[in-house]
């Protein structure tokens, strides 16, 4: 292995300029202002084929080949800070923090009121410090649960809703028959709910936490989500409005935590002293924490800038910093630092080689390349076109590299897990390219089969699970990692909504460029519907996925709580990559606001 990894970095060198850069089209402004964005409109078709040289340099036209139009990278990294600056301002930020944190920690143990404790833990995880006080949290969870056993359940509907959120989001079992004390005689929610705004709205969050045959929760979610319309249009106060419309926006469930604790920071309004002391810990912890997560991103430039893909292949995306805006999403504890980068390096090389399958590659090309693949071996980039060669070392150097830092630390040989998710990403997207190619529209449930391998989430889960899991917390059991690489339960699950919220907002673009392969194409083509009615389905399906992760989470003991969260948390970052539109293909206004919110902007503090 040595032998052909040095081999491997040798050859690969070769193909590489001698002075790559990383540098934008566009310099990240001073002034409150984003970068401008080049208009699709004035972007001229390319249509590229690289003739290779020993320093692979030429580039020339070829009209047989496909291009996406991707607009040119937005970001340069001139913003971050240089490394010695940045750990004088985390150390500042860290001695407060110390101090601020333990004053926080006496008054969660020390609150012995339901309604308050649940007040404060809810605003402990909006204000994103979960991560710091999940022991106080269970044990506070655990105080609630035995108050309820101690008492009848005579809470208004906020605080009973609430307090079933909390529980089941931290795993508790707890039954939706609490909420049947709220219906009136004819089976439905009763009238005198429809005006309780906060009430309303604490049901509609609690009811995202819903499992499969929790049908009280459908009509929670139902009866809430009309009321609060409702009341939207017959005119409520500004603050229960701008939070109403948050929530229906997307559910607390479903949004990604550092995000929500950026929105949340700048509307909390401390009551008490306590509440004053919260805010505080909150923006230095913020701060702190993106100071670290700059740091991190400026390791990742220079990584993304000396492998000189996205420089030499000009058909495919370069997106480094929403890549690393996903890898953020779905590790944002600071103690997750190898997962963000491990899942960064991965998804880079993604959107690089999906490209390659989607659009450029010709059939037999990418059948070599899902070959070389397979064989994984470094001499056989002898047998592929010379743009191939690039991909693939890069590839093969990146992988055995990343295995190799996690064998360093956890003591646990991976690569052959490792591997085998890029295996069956690739031939996965092998079968895409086929069916598009050939014109054929696949069975809506052949094409989810395989399209919840192409969604790439595990190429991101595989590294992300060796990367935070402890040897004391799992045994590594050879039904454990059967689960992982075989798309097992929360895994399949989220992999799945992953790839029906990318379809949602990219099938026009893929259609436009002649492909026949995403769900609504298929599930149209099958069930003779409309686009609208197509689309309506998959959302209906993201709901049923998340129900039986909600259930997984609570109950399924297979994967470690850690991994647990982060496979929820890529269906949370895959709702808000593709929110407003395609934030990885086409990333607009929204995304480069949530980017430049969670790693560019620090929270002012007094």
């Amino acid at each position: 292995m040595a032998t052909n990894l040095i081999l491997c970095l040798s050859r690969y060198n070769q193909f590489l300029s001698p002075t790559p850069t990383l540098i934008s089209s566009t310099r990240f402004p001073q002034s409150k202002n984003f970068p401008q964005k080049t208009s699709l409109a004035n972007l001229k078709p390319q249509r590229l084929i690289c003739a290779v040289s020993s320093q692979f340099t030429q580039i020339t036209d070829d009209d047989s080949r496909r291009s996406a139009n991707y607009q040119p990278n937005l970001w340069n990294f001139e913003f971050l800070p240089p490394s010695l600056e940045n750990d004088h301002k985390v150390e500042k930020l860290e001695e407060r923090a110390k101090k601020v944190e333990e004053e926080v920690r006496k008054v969660i143990n020390g609150i012995d009121t339901k309604p308050l404790l649940l007040e404060l833990i809810d605003d402990v995880q909006h204000l994103g410090l979960t991560y710091k006080f999940e022991k106080d949290i269970i044990k506070a969870l655990e105080k609630i649960v035995s108050l309820d056993e101690n008492e009848e359940h005579k809470s208004e509907l906020y605080y009973t809703a609430l307090s079933f959120r909390l529980l089941r989001q931290h795993g508790f079992e707890v039954s939706q028959d609490v909420f049947k004390r709220f219906k009136d005689k004819e089976g439905g929610f009763s009238g005198e709910l429809k005006g309780d705004v906060q009430g309303l709205l604490s049901l509609y969050e609690a009811s995202y936490l819903g499992f499969e045959g929790d049908n009280l929760l459908d009509e929670a979610r139902a009866f809430s989500t009309t009321h609060l319309k409702n009341n939207l249009k017959q005119g409520i106060n500004t603050k229960e409005a701008e939070q109403v419309n948050h929530a229906l926006e997307l559910p607390y469930h479903r949004r990604l935590q550092r995000l929500e604790a950026r929105w949340y920071l700048e509307k909390y309004e401390p009551k008490e002293p306590h509440h004053q002391l919260l805010l505080e810990l909150a923006k230095l912890d913020f701060n702190m924490v993106q100071l670290l997560h700059q740091k991190e991103l400026q390791e990742l430039s220079r990584w993304w800038s000396e492998m000189g893909l996205a420089s030499k292949l000009e058909f495919a995306r370069d997106r480094l910093m929403e890549v690393y805006f996903w890898a953020l999403g779905m590790a944002p504890d600071p103690q997750f630092r190898e997962c963000r980068k491990a899942v960064t390096k991965m998804f880079g090389l993604v959107t690089i080689i999906d490209d390659v399958y989607d659009i450029y590659g010709t059939l037999d090309e990418l059948q070599l390349f899902t070959d070389a693949v397979e064989r994984w071996d470094v001499n056989v980039v002898n047998t592929l076109p010379d743009y191939m060669k690039l991909c693939y070392l890069a590839l093969y150097n990146t992988v055995n590299d990343t295995a190799y830092s996690i064998l360093k630390e956890k003591g646990r040989n991976n690569l052959s897990y490792l591997k085998k998710s890029w295996c069956e990403l690739c031939k996965a997207f092998l079968q895409e390219a086929k069916w598009s190619n050939n014109k054929i529209v696949p069975a809506f449930s052949k094409y989810l089969e395989n399209a919840s391998v192409s969604s790439s989430g595990v190429a991101l889960l595989a590294p992300s699970y060796f990367s935070v899991c402890q040897e004391q917390d799992i045994s590594f059991s050879d039904k454990t990692l059967h689960y992982l690489t075989n798309f097992g339960g929360l895994v399949r699950s989220s992999c799945t909504i992953f790839r029906l919220c990318n379809d949602l907002t990219t099938s026009a673009a893929e259609l436009e460029r002649g492909e026949t392969t995403n769900s609504i194409m298929s599930y149209m083509h099958e069930n003779g519907t409309s686009e609208e009615h197509a689309c309506e389905e998959l959302r209906n399906l993201i709901d049923i996925e998340w129900k039986k992760m909600n259930r997984q989470r609570v109950s399924d003991s297979t994967l470690p709580k850690a991994f647990r969260e982060i496979a929820m948390n890529m269906a949370r970052v895959s709702h808000n990559t593709y929110q407003y539109g395609d934030g990885l293909g086409r990333p607009d206004y929204n995304i480069e606001n949530r980017i430049k919110f969670l790693l560019i902007d620090p929270v002012p503090i007094n």
